[in-house]
């Protein structure tokens, strides 16, 4: 309920963090001088495009090994992965931020009804607020769902439709668009919502971005496939 007493979310926390200093390192060192909120997205958009690059690679491996032919790595296509990766993750990550912004997971408790009347609740203590993550849910599993099939599907399009003689390419987006918003938004919701609910609950916003694309491998063999296909 949402009076339930709680402390700031550390299920999960540790998962989000260990990802997350995996590259750490490797990532803040060039840029020290970087703001800590540009460092945050440079930070979570490099990571993520990391991972898109493992689940491309991952993807054209099994791709291969269902084709019983030998594997060849398709750089092209490893580089619209991470390029549409890069592009696409600052939006979520300022969503996320938005979100969490305007419906918080967790908020200040109420002070108890045995404490003097107009005293200050304890800022350490937080309740989970059950209506906001309701909220989030439902938003991230709609307009974030569409915005981000959208994406997709529309660079993609893009992207493959270059260099072919008689094909518009902005022909090609609009017909994806169209045609492939649903299928792909159907076969998302037997993935996205279960993570959706779990990073609401449990994983810091500022590593939201970074879970989702760690557990995201999996979704992106299916979206490299799909391509493929």
């Amino acid at each position: 309920m949402n009076g339930e007493t709680r402390t700031e979310p550390d299920i999960g926390r540790n998962i989000a963090e260990t990802i997350d200093k995996t590259f750490t390192a490797y990532l803040y060192n060039p840029i020290r001088t970087t703001k800590p909120e540009e460092m945050s997205m440079i930070s979570q958009t490099l990571q993520g495009a990391v991972l898109s690059i493992t689940s491309n690679v991952l993807a054209q491996a099994i791709s291969s090994y269902q084709d019983s032919t030998p594997f060849s790595l398709n750089y092209s296509q490893v580089f619209q992965f991470a390029l549409f990766s890069i592009l696409s993750n600052p939006p979520n990550i300022i969503w996320q931020g938005f979100l969490e912004d305007q419906f918080p997971t967790n908020v200040p408790s109420a002070a108890p009804a045995s404490e003097k009347p107009g005293s200050k609740p304890d800022p350490t203590k937080t309740s989970l607020n059950k209506t906001n993550v309701f909220i989030k849910f439902i938003l991230d599993q709609t307009i974030g769902a569409v915005m981000n099939t959208l994406m997709f599907l529309a660079y993609m399009g893009f992207v493959n439709a270059q260099g072919k003689p008689g094909v518009n390419a902005m022909d090609v987006v609009k017909t994806d668009c169209v045609n492939k918003l649903w299928p792909m938004m159907k076969d998302g919701y037997k993935f996205w919502p279960a993570i959706s609910l779990i990073s609401f609950l449990w994983i810091p916003v500022d590593k939201r971005i970074v879970f989702g694309c760690s557990v995201g491998v999996v979704w992106g063999i299916y979206l490299s496939l799909a391509v493929g296909a």
